[in-house]
């Protein structure tokens, strides 16, 4: 479920369409959270879906730690990815804002954590551009994104959470979403334990591209 504060914009031919806010987000906001409505399909069920389906999913889904293809039901899915993005994933569950959003503003996370099976060219325009984005960049990336990642989580515990009751949560994301109710610091798990195994990974052909959730 993506923030209420925000609307779907068409952007141009070549990117499509972005996530816009359309009021102030403090840092540490949850921006989008897992929640019942989001289809979750194994890699079994996407191989079995008609080729125009199957291609729509391989379009706008992302791909967890297990290699399960979630579907964000709402705009969320189409989310763009930056290599500045305004928000970390926490957990499996959410992505928190890292900083103070203004209006306006497009929303963007970041693709390497969402188990691609190959690479895309990026020309987001952010300082400090990859130029190529890929499931790898995980390996050597992981700690500044962890370390924005927890800086995101201290400060949501003092802001306002829209989303939170209707997150869809592991026991591990429930370990942080009650954190977040009594505003209590916990240790977080690193964005390393959310790579899938190979072994859980779809074939090429069959996972996420480019385009986002």
């Amino acid at each position: 479920m993506i923030h209420p504060a925000t609307e779907l914009r068409f952007i141009d031919d070549a990117i499509g369409y972005g996530v816009f806010t359309t009021a102030f987000i403090p840092a540490g906001t949850i921006i989008w959270a897992l929640d019942a409505f989001d289809r979750i399909l194994s890699p079994d069920e996407v191989r079995a879906l008609p080729d125009l389906l199957r291609a729509q999913l391989e379009k706008y889904a992302y791909v967890d730690a297990a290699g399960d293809f979630i579907l964000c039901w709402d705009f969320g899915r189409y989310m763009n990815h930056s290599c500045r993005p305004t928000s970390r994933s926490v957990g499996e569950a959410f992505e928190i804002a890292i900083r103070d959003i203004q209006p306006g503003e497009q929303l963007t996370c970041e693709y390497g954590t969402l188990n691609m099976t190959g690479d895309f060219a990026c020309a987001c325009g952010a300082p400090g551009c990859r130029g190529s984005v890929s499931a790898a960049d995980l390996e050597t990336l992981w700690p500044e994104w962890d370390r924005e990642a927890a800086q995101a989580f201290q400060r949501a515990l003092s802001v306002p959470q829209p989303l939170l009751p209707y997150a869809k949560l592991s026991p591990a994301d429930r370990a942080l979403a009650d954190a977040l109710r009594e505003g209590r610091e916990v240790p977080l798990p690193s964005s390393r334990a959310y790579q899938a195994p190979e072994r859980a990974r779809p074939e090429s052909g069959d996972g996420l591209w480019a385009l986002g959730r």
